[in-house]
């Protein structure tokens, strides 16, 4: 019998962050899975045995990843992420889907609109057939079939702050979780931390010390960038002199914007 929806959720987010904090602590567990391939058939006790697309091969390219994997900081639990999960898994389980897709079409960020924005990236992955959170956290790290390993990627991701995520029943799997992971969250009506940041940043004066000393007048302007977080500011001071002609000078200051 499984634990309710919101313990294996809870339970899941936890064993994300133990293993983000202390990569090298799931190997027991890998290695102790590792012994229970019979070719590329994984044998489960008391439970239905898996076929797998890559046997022991992709379990031991797990382990080998883990060891190598330097510590992250902790997740904070996003509760809007936690909601649109189970949006999700409420919507594709009972039809029996395997899709990050709604069954109306919308992706995980046109979920997220629903409750507020996320900053600059997110991910998203999805589990099947796995009853328990430790299951669940073994089956994405190893990520067998997967070739660019999006779903252990996503577990280890250094630039994702908050996850929220959901467990439930699955119409043809048994058993579901959608973990939705983001740089960072803004409830919907909130006051958005980075645009605050931005807009500090806009209004910021740049201070010239170098300016000449026969200066009459100048003019300014300033052209900005923004790339995610991270924006550029050049702005450029044009002099004119006492003799009638002109000094061009130029700053540039950068900033990154946290959550």
């Amino acid at each position: 019998m499984v634990e309710d929806s919101a313990k294996v959720s809870q339970d899941i987010f936890h064993l994300i962050n133990k293993v983000r904090k202390d990569p090298k602590s799931i190997v027991s567990q890998l290695k102790e899975m590792e012994a229970k391939f019979e070719g590329d058939l994984l044998k489960r006790e008391g439970k239905p045995n898996l076929r797998t697309k890559e046997g022991a091969k992709a379990v031991q390219e797990a382990i080998k990843f883990v060891e190598g994997q330097s510590p992250l900081p902790d997740l904070v639990w996003e509760e809007c992420l936690a909601q649109a999960a189970k949006d999700h898994c409420l919507d594709i389980g009972p039809l029996g889907q395997m899709t990050h897709d709604s069954s109306d079409g919308r992706g995980p960020k046109d979920r997220f609109k629903k409750y507020g924005k996320f900053f600059s990236s997110y991910g998203e992955n999805l589990s099947f057939a796995c009853d328990n959170a430790q299951e669940i956290v073994l089956q994405l790290i190893i990520d067998d079939g997967v070739l660019e390993r999006g779903h252990r990627e996503n577990i280890f991701n250094s630039a994702f702050r908050v996850m929220g995520c959901h467990f439930a029943p699955h119409k043809h799997y048994e058993y579901m979780a959608c973990l939705d992971l983001a740089e960072g969250f803004v409830k919907e009506g909130e006051e958005d931390p980075i645009e605050k940041q931005m807009d500090e940043f806009l209004k910021q004066e740049v201070e010239f010390n170098d300016m000449p000393e026969d200066v009459v007048s100048w003019k300014q302007n300033a052209k900005v960038s923004v790339h995610g977080n991270h924006a550029k500011k050049t702005v450029t001071r044009v002099c004119k002199m006492k003799n009638g002609e002109e000094k061009s000078l130029e700053i540039t200051v950068e900033k990154d914007f946290t959550v």
